[in-house]
């Protein structure tokens, strides 16, 4: 539980707003200013763009998160208000919504260099969270709608009212209160409270496989043949009946059958094959068994610079699958 004096502490950096300022700032929390179906607001105040999140109840843990991290892919809290019982959280504001959005929605469309970049800038903010804050965190909330991207497409990790400091060195916690979204949940946990920072890239596995497929996390439910409608069959879940080891013709194959269609082909197939690999590395059921993230974004950090650099074609190769392989592992 976060001491009343890291509130404080994170208070005192932050601007406090009278409510009506923030009234004023999304036209009396007007509909039309709503984000989605979500309880966050989008704001002018002062001529520039913020979203304004209300919340009731209790925010001292995520105000005191955010009061001591600073990372350019974490969403940065600027100020807050408290107003007749809620708290009015205001955030920096991310112009292209939530990834979610993105890859479950209709319309728009991510490219392949724009999903590399998204995964890497998720990679980053976590490994900070894991490895350069006092004490480390551990999100606990990650999925794909807690991702917003800004004007560039880059990404930022939001909401962390989840998020809780852990022990160095990576130890786990245990808790009876097993909460966040089905799909996203890794095994130990849901099965034995187990909290640590291989939650976070069982989570961000998933994320991955969400770029790499455009699928959501918890998809529909498949027909078994029964009454019931069949049993869910979660997103990480399919992935690992891949079984791509060997990198072989077959393998291939499937890895290219579970890509974004949306994608059409314009990606090189190598290089999502290693990413393939690399998530499904991360959703491992067994924690020991997953990278941490620093190793994580190590790995991408070879995938993100040659995106970067153009050293990739739309359907061809991009070197071949063993160097991938050896930079993804």
């Amino acid at each position: 539980m976060m001491a009343a004096l890291d509130v404080r502490d994170a208070v005192a950096s932050l601007t406090v707003y009278e409510y009506g300022v923030l009234e004023r700032a999304t036209a009396g929390f007007a509909e039309e200013r709503r984000v989605g179906d979500s309880s966050v607001y989008r704001a002018v105040i002062n001529g520039a763009a913020a979203a304004v999140k209300r919340v009731a109840g209790d925010v001292g843990a995520e105000v005191a998160v955010l009061g001591r991290v600073n990372h350019s892919c974490l969403v940065r809290l600027c100020g807050l208000c408290v107003h007749r019982g809620d708290t009015h959280l205001v955030f920096e504001f991310a112009d292209n919504g939530a990834l979610s959005d993105w890859l479950h929605g209709r319309g728009r469309v991510l490219a392949w260099r724009q999903r590399v970049q998204v995964a890497f800038n998720v990679a980053d903010g976590l490994n900070y969270l894991h490895n350069y804050t006092s004490p480390p965190y551990v999100h606990k909330n990650l999925k794909s709608s807690n991702v917003l991207l800004d004007a560039g497409l880059r990404a930022k990790v939001s909401n962390f009212g989840l998020a809780r400091a852990v022990p160095g060195g990576g130890d786990a916690q245990m808790t009876s209160h097993v909460v966040g979204t089905e799909g996203y949940l890794a095994p130990e946990y849901l099965e034995h409270g187990l909290i640590g920072p291989h939650l976070d890239v069982f989570a961000f596995g998933v994320v991955v496989l969400e770029l790499l497929s455009g699928k959501e996390a918890a998809p529909a439910r498949v027909d078994n043949g029964s009454s019931g409608g069949g049993e869910a069959l979660l997103l990480w879940q399919e992935a690992e009946g891949l079984v791509i080891d060997g990198g072989g013709d077959a393998a291939r194959d499937k890895a290219a059958a579970f890509m974004d269609a949306r994608l059409h082909g314009d990606y090189p197939l190598d290089m999502a094959f290693a990413v393939l690999g690399l998530a499904l590395r991360c959703v491992a059921r067994e924690p020991r068994e997953r990278p941490s993230m620093g190793e994580v974004l190590l790995s991408l950090s070879a995938v993100y610079g040659s995106t970067l650099q153009g050293n990739t074609s739309d359907t061809g190769n991009s070197g071949s699958t063993e160097t991938w392989s050896l930079a993804l592992n």
